[in-house]
């Protein structure tokens, strides 16, 4: 196949964007909302390619972000869809289950499926070219990674000033829908805030959440959004010889084969011993729905390189443990890139001064993460983990 119409010369500075996830998305709507051209190339075929949505929880600073790059109407449209937020936070005891103290979217042009990325190129006018897995091209100014923690853009570009490692970490993500059958089985906190389960003996966690769609008037989000049900988020983490144990499993191959069947099954046989009203939230689970992850996260050295056409953000450059931060480190990314290019314009100086402010705060973040880690399974340090490649 041969090259699309992003190749072809212009006057308007072009952005690359690889991954169409919440980071850059963001950034496009950014780069949407000032007029910048851009297009974002996203490798799974379709938006429900495989299973997504899971929630996630908007700080400040990630507010502030999606203020920056969304205009009036897309921002008015994502805080009607939000879920209805209930301010503090449970501990329950596994086995008692007792309380411990302690225009909105982006066109077809501007959002292509289906479109993998192999490698890039730098021209000899300074553009650069990406060609994708099913031999098409694009060509722009800039080429920015959005494409996840295993990202092919960074192992590209700057192979030897990143290290992810394994945490170790291994978690169970699943949703419980919330009817009035299964609520009046579970204790109030499960249903009440955000709740944290945590077992010593082995060490694992339960954190869960439950969404609720009370904001807005449906009418007006029907053409825009899906129909949304409440739920509880939920996501079991523990070590990976935890689960290997208790599913008889040798290597962590094994485990990353089953099937959601399966899966489910696993997370209701490592808590068999807990409290029958928090099992019953395994139990009635969306069989479906139910994913077993493996937790990663970045050396916290981010070290500098030169800066060029080429730039990372999210998971790509600053992955971390799970811990309310990554999503939101992401859309920061968005932010103060999209004004690094509205300061400097698109090019090398804007990525220069977006990388010399991300690198501070995205040490920071991962690790900030550290602590919830260790709370949650018993993360081990830095030092401590093996490097993937």
């Amino acid at each position: 196949m041969g090259p699309t119409p992003e190749d072809s010369q212009s006057s308007q500075p072009h952005v690359l964007i690889i991954g169409g996830g919440i980071g850059g998305l963001c950034l496009a709507q950014g780069l949407k909302k000032h007029g910048i051209s851009f297009t974002v190339f996203e490798r799974d075929p379709s938006p429900t390619y495989r299973t997504q949505g899971y929630r996630l929880r908007i700080s400040d600073e990630g507010y502030t972000a999606l203020e920056t790059n969304l205009t009036a109407s897309v921002l008015e449209l994502y805080n009607k869809s939000t879920a209805e937020f209930r301010p503090g936070f449970s501990f329950l005891d596994p086995v008692t289950a007792e309380a411990l103290k302690p225009e909105h979217g982006l066109s077809e042009q501007e959002l292509r499926f289906g479109m993998a990325f192999k490698e890039y190129s730098i021209l000899p006018d300074g553009r650069v070219q990406v060609t994708f897995e099913n031999g098409q091209t694009a060509t722009g100014i800039v080429l920015v990674g959005v494409d996840g923690a295993h990202s092919r853009v960074r192992k590209q570009y700057i192979p030897e000033h990143t290290q992810l490692l394994d945490t170790d970490g291994r978690a169970i993500y699943g949703k419980t829908m919330l009817t009035p059958e299964i609520e009046a089985m579970l204790p109030s906190a499960l249903t009440s805030n955000t709740t944290m389960i945590t077992s010593e003996d082995p060490h694992m966690s339960l954190f869960l959440e439950p969404v609720r769609f009370h904001q807005g008037n449906p009418k007006d989000l029907a053409d825009h959004l899906p129909d949304s049900k409440d739920y509880i988020y939920w996501v079991l983490t523990g070590r990976s010889g935890i689960f290997r144990a208790t599913n008889e499993a040798h290597t962590d191959s094994e485990l990353f084969a089953l099937g959601p069947e399966e899966v489910a099954a696993l997370s209701l046989k490592v808590t068999s011993t807990w409290h029958p009203s928090i099992r019953a939230l395994l139990e009635y689970q969306e069989r479906t729905m139910v994913s077993f992850i493996s937790y990663t996260t970045m050396s916290p050295n981010i070290t500098q390189w030169e800066p060029s056409q080429i730039t990372l953000m999210g998971d790509a450059i600053h992955a971390m443990t799970p811990a309310g931060r990554g999503a939101n480190t992401a859309l920061k990314d968005a932010g103060v890139l999209l004004e690094c290019f509205r300061e400097h314009g698109v090019g090398i100086d804007a990525i220069g001064a977006y990388e010399a402010k991300m690198r501070v705060y995205g040490t920071e973040a991962i690790v900030g993460c550290v602590g919830t880690g260790k709370k949650m399974y018993g993360q081990p340090d830095f030092e401590a983990m093996e490097p993937l490649q």
